[in-house]
């Protein structure tokens, strides 16, 4: 099959620079004002077509990758000249430009490829789902993917063994071993993403709870959380790193 990717046209910096040249010649700016309001103006949209072009090619990777899991029945016209398509990749691009993520624009960019009737998905998880990718931050995905596999997380970053005797206690301590920085530090914003996944049936992530060394380490993330990272084609949970910054 061939790469939607490679039909995505090009980004010729070269016109947005030679347009921006002729427009400053033109009007023969007398002071430095105007035109250093131009030139930033020139650097935005230079960049923001930059931006969109990568977008653009993140869909088309996406979703070359989608229809390679669907029956011979489907079609790329089938879903490009779609009404579902359209939609997702008009409101992804706008939350696409709205973020300085690289992960969250690639993200986004699966949420259209899975955005329609084609994939194998409901139409209300569709709906919700593509509603998250756009409200949840990098800790939500995350904590999602640690507490698939706590235990198996911590495994394989040798993190396991010092909670491994344990015989009462909370998930706040392997949870802070994995971030390595205070409970100050990650105790609110951690609070916060565990409501809103709770609150949207992603996960239950009982913070201040007491509990055996089994439920210490049980899994989390619920069934709907799963297909949610089905959907944004996040599926190696045990190799996600926490977030560089809470």
């Amino acid at each position: 099959m061939t790469n939607l990717d490679a039909l995505v046209p090009p980004h010729e910096p070269a016109e947005d620079t030679l347009a921006f040249a002729g427009k400053a010649a033109l009007s023969m700016v007398p002071v430095l004002g105007p035109l250093a309001a131009e030139t930033l103006a020139h650097a935005l949209e230079s960049r923001q077509a930059q931006r969109q072009h990568e977008f653009n090619v993140a869909i088309a990777r996406a979703l070359t990758s989608a229809i390679e899991q669907l029956d011979e029945t489907t079609t790329i016209e089938d879903i490009v000249g779609s009404d579902d398509f359209i939609a997702a990749v008009t409101r992804a691009q706008r939350a696409a430009a709205e973020t300085a993520s690289q992960q969250k624009r690639q993200r986004l960019a699966a949420a259209v490829a899975n955005g329609g009737s084609w994939a194998p998905f409901a139409a209300t998880e569709r709906e919700q789902f593509t509603r998250l990718v756009d409200e949840f931050d990098a800790l939500h995905i995350w904590l999602l993917h640690y507490f698939t596999d706590p235990a198996g997380w911590l495994q394989a970053r040798d993190l396991y063994q010092q909670h491994a005797n344990i015989m009462m206690g909370g998930i706040d301590g392997p949870l802070g071993s994995a971030f390595n920085v205070p409970q100050k530090v990650w105790d609110g914003p951690v609070k916060q993403a565990a409501a809103d996944l709770d609150r949207n049936g992603l996960a239950s992530i009982p913070l201040t709870t007491t509990m055996s060394a089994q439920g210490i380490f049980a899994p989390r993330t619920l069934n709907k959380g799963q297909r949610f990272l089905a959907f944004i084609n996040e599926t190696e949970s045990i190799a996600a790193d926490p977030p560089a910054q809470l």
